[in-house]
């Protein structure tokens, strides 16, 4: 099967509201989408070119659409590092299994290193995506983990770093506290894949380039309480590494399971 890969280039379009309703179907009753005046704001207020948003549409060979990834590369010209974050992506259920997903997943690497190569320096990039600990109850989470588990993927150890994803709801209307979701930290180091650890370096990026994209939308003190408590844990270790643990390459594989579990996050409370 044959599909067309376009950037949606204006949140006035036909193709964004056809992309944003379907991401909205599938992650906002998660928690886990931006409000759509947030991804409205990124597509038309570009904040310039060291962090870009990316959202991206495939159409099958009738111009039906078949799937959605969005993404945010981040630029640190100093570090000469580049992370990706990998918001979202969708593949609708006629076309699973059809090898769009994977086409989705290595869009972003594309737009990342044609970013580094405009910019001619020799930066390190790290593709970064936030992804549900594995439940036995929802077989799309161990299905998604395998995926990335065998495009080259691994988790930070949740241990080393307690990540949560920020409250993404309009919390001044609704007057409530916020509620992070607890999330495992997932990454691919490009040219490393397969290495059993992370520089902490890099792991800290993951936190500070995706924090830079969340501070767009995220009150500044909820989002400084989850920095301080993934970065602290960081910091107690000491290392100048963290362990990646590998992701499953099957949906029976109870041991590599079990290493992702999120019991492991709370070993290392603030």
């Amino acid at each position: 099967m044959s599909y067309r890969i376009e950037r949606v280039a204006s949140a006035r379009s036909a193709d964004f509201a056809e992309a944003y309703a379907a991401l909205a179907a599938e992650f906002a009753p998660r928690g886990e989408l931006e409000r759509r005046a947030v991804v409205e704001r990124w597509l038309d207020d570009a904040d310039g070119a060291d962090r870009t948003y990316h959202l991206l549409v495939a159409r099958d060979a009738h111009g039906a659409l078949a799937g959605v990834r969005d993404c945010h590369v981040v630029l640190d010209r100093d570090a000469a590092i580049v992370v990706v974050y990998l918001a979202h992506v969708l593949v609708l259920p006629p076309y699973r299994r059809s090898g769009l997903s994977r086409l989705l997943r290595e869009a972003p690497i594309a737009i990342a290193r044609r970013i580094v190569g405009g910019i001619g320096i020799d930066a390190e990039i790290l593709l970064a995506a936030e992804m549900e600990h594995p439940s036995a109850d929802d077989e799309a989470s161990l299905v998604r983990l395998v995926a990335y588990g065998k495009d080259g993927f691994s988790a930070i150890s949740p241990a080393a770093l307690p990540y949560a994803q920020p409250d993404f709801r309009d919390l001044a209307l609704r007057e409530r506290e916020p509620v992070p979701i607890p999330l495992l930290a997932v990454v691919r180091w490009l040219g490393h894949e397969g290495a059993a650890s992370l520089p902490v370096r890099l792991a800290r990026a993951f936190v500070s380039h995706l924090h830079a994209v969340f501070a767009t939308h995220v009150a500044p003190d909820h989002l400084a309480d989850l920095r301080a408590r993934a970065l602290d844990a960081l910091d107690a270790s000491g290392a100048v590494e963290v362990p990646l643990v590998p992701l499953p390459r099957a949906t029976d594989d109870r041991d590599a399971l079990a290493l992702l579990s999120p019991r492991s996050i709370h070993e290392h409370p603030r």
